[in-house]
This record gives C-alpha cells, sequence and structure tokens, in this order.
C-alpha cells in the first residue's frame, strides 16, 4: 500500500498505534518496536539495532566485510525515500 503523508510517498505507513522507528532525515517508516531483536550491536559510526524486518528500504550489493564479530556478508541499507545510508543487513552468502 502507497500512502502520501506531506508530500512523501511512502512504500509502507506503520500505524500510528505503535510506537516505531523512522529514518532521521525524512521520518519515513522503517520499523515498529516489537520488531526490535537487539540494542547491543556495535557499528564503525556507533550503537547499531538489529530488526527482525524493515520497510522502504532499499539494499545494496553484497560484499564481505570485517566486523568486530569476525569476516560477516552484509550489504548496506538505505531509506528507500531520501536514500540516506541506515547500515547494513546480513547475507546468508555472496553469489559468485
Amino acid at each position: 500500500m502507497v500512502k502520501m503523508t506531506r508530500s512523501k510517498t511512502f512504500q509502507a505507513y506503520l500505524p500510528s498505534c505503535h510506537r516505531t522507528y523512522s529514518c532521521i532525515h525524512c521520518r519515513a517508516h522503517l520499523a515498529n518496536h516489537d520488531e526490535l531483536i537487539s540494542k547491543s550491536f556495535q557499528g564503525s559510526q556507533g550503537r547499531a539495532y538489529l530488526f527482525n524486518s524493515v520497510v522502504n528500504v532499499g539494499c545494496g550489493p553484497a560484499e564481505e566485510r570485517v566486523l568486530l564479530t569476525g569476516l560477516h556478508a552484509v550489504a548496506d541499507i538505505y531509506c528507500e525515500n531520501c536514500k540516506t545510508t541506515l547500515g547494513w543487513k546480513y547475507m546468508l552468502g555472496i553469489q559468485q
């Protein structure tokens, strides 16, 4: 469902009855609080959150990166509305 909100088009609009996480720049909805798994991750630029699922994000190409816990296959994710890089997601493996 596409919903217009303040002249912005989001692919998914989360219900206002839930606490939500949103893009810091354009306020596009990203996830309900119920989807939060952990706040115990550390990224290169500070604290990182792990979610079960998110909406309104795009995904870059998969690549292998050395994170604090070792080598992982990850892909950057970005806000579909304003293209701000939000973080990364774990990938099962990189397709060659």
